[in-house]
């Protein structure tokens, strides 16, 4: 310290000592209200000022800044006095051992398990977290850092070259990206409301119990969604589908490789006559397109059986088969991966290629949007592979199919608790309503064969 900083800091500490001794004298504390009632707030004590309870906490604040003083003067004046010793207060868990907890679920029997996705991607989020502010106690973190977290996040570009993936995200943020995507508000919130779930489950698990009136800092820290930006998915038109049907791999056998094969040919025909989405479809197994032992109809089995994931409690389900996917040739594709393989075990489309989680929507999902855009041409980004899913509620609706039905074939929840008791609809009349959708024109023609000429629209 420079001896005029020395000099000045030494005036300025006589002074302050000289008012809280004489407050202190007094019995007035009035001079440390206000970080009394910091402390009280922070800690969700009722603040009462005309409270004799009050009036001495105020003192016991007074005689702790006087005695702070008397000791900044002693060292001011070169004798060594040692800092005191934080006390050792329970902060709660750290964030990585609420995280693994968090992830494993809970023991008792109907305990919700986050699904492999949703780990995955909480992981991420509580990584960029550790990244930014370190593995903190909960208690350390408040809502000024999860704000600046939630800031840092906003500033990362999106579909980054792989060898940047990994880098810790203040590196990543030194670096020049603007020429790639920038993220979207929806990707930010769904980080941030990953955190607020870790720390949820440990707030219920009673981690936070010693700290008096904790609140969850993660909780209401999103960004605000412009509604003329948000995300729509628009149903394709008859002129959509055309295009999409018209195509080399319905009109001349072509089975792009990035397009998992027959899965090309396939996944868009059966989303437009199911509803089903694309990540429900690409994991399906042999085993689930499965025939009724009572009634002898055929359905996709859209379950968590055999490694697979759904969206909600409300997706698993029973899809009847279109009979137009019959006339297609479904049926003798699946027969023929039987005689094939000598098995029902292995997957629908085996060609279709994992990313390095073992997800199959992902790239199939990447080369059908290329395709659409290419090969297909529809170029406006509200219809993408999920458009084929509001296009058969359309179909539904226009088919006099009430709304429970239709949200039954979809998985689609809501309709209250009501809907689930009784097990919800049979596969009779599930298989009727779907056999009243009328099939749209572009596909009514179209035959399924086994040949596979070259694909001039490769990956």
């Amino acid at each position: 310290m420079a001896e005029d900083h020395a000099h000045v800091y030494g005036l300025h500490l006589s002074e302050a000592a000289e008012e809280y001794r004489t407050a202190l004298a007094r019995r007035d504390p009035q001079i440390v209200d206000a970080e009394l009632r910091l402390y009280l707030k922070k800690r969700g004590v009722r603040i009462d000022p005309t409270s004799d309870t009050y009036r001495q906490a105020g003192l016991a604040v007074l005689r702790g800044n006087v005695r702070a003083y008397e000791l900044l003067l002693e060292r001011q004046s070169g004798k060594i006095v040692a800092t005191p010793v934080k006390p050792n207060i329970d902060k709660g868990p750290k964030l990585s051992q609420a995280f693994a907890t968090w992830k494993t679920g809970g023991s008792a029997k109907g305990t919700k398990q986050p699904g492999p996705r949703t780990v995955l991607e909480a992981e991420h989020a509580v990584r960029r977290f550790r990244e930014w502010h370190g593995d903190l106690h909960f208690g350390n973190i408040d809502k000024a850092k999860t704000r600046d977290f939630r800031d840092a996040l906003a500033k990362v570009r999106t579909r980054l070259p792989r060898d940047l993936v990994k880098l810790p995200l203040r590196d990543l943020l030194k670096l020049d990206l603007s020429h790639l995507p920038a993220a979207h508000a929806n990707t930010i919130n769904k980080s941030m409301n990953l955190l607020s779930a870790v720390v949820a489950h440990a707030m219920r698990d009673g981690k936070m119990d010693q700290i008096a009136s904790y609140a969850n800092p993660f909780q209401g820290i999103k960004l605000a969604i412009d509604d003329r930006d948000a995300e729509t998915r628009e149903p394709f038109e008859p002129s959509d589908l055309q295009a999409i049907f018209s195509t080399d791999v319905y009109t001349q056998g072509s089975r792009p490789t990035g397009g998992g094969g027959e899965a090309s040919f396939w996944l868009p025909l059966i989303a437009l006559l199911s509803g089903a989405r694309q990540k429900e479809l690409a994991q399906l197994r042999v085993e689930d397109l499965k025939q009724d032992n009572e009634t002898g109809l055929w359905f996709f089995d859209i379950s968590t059986e055999g490694g697979r994931s759904i969206k909600t409690a409300s997706s698993r389900r029973k899809v009847p088969l279109h009979p137009h996917l019959v006339n297609v040739g479904l049926l003798l594709y699946r027969q023929s991966l039987i005689d094939a393989n000598a098995g029902t075990a292995g997957d629908l489309w085996p060609d279709i290629k994992s990313d390095a989680q073992g997800r199959r929507a992902g790239p199939w999902s990447k080369w059908f949007n290329r395709y659409l855009r290419v090969a297909a041409k529809v170029g406006e980004p509200s219809k993408v592979f999920h458009s084929f899913r509001h296009t058969f509620k359309r179909m539904a609706r226009d088919a006099g199919i009430g709304e429970e039905l239709h949200d039954a074939l979809t998985g689609h929840s809501g309709g209250g608790v009501g809907r689930s008791y009784g097990g919800g609809f049979g596969l009779k009349a599930l298989a009727a309503a779907m056999g009243g959708i009328e099939v749209p024109e572009a596909v009514r023609t179209l035959t399924w064969t086994s040949s596979s000429p070259p694909d001039p629209f490769e990956n």
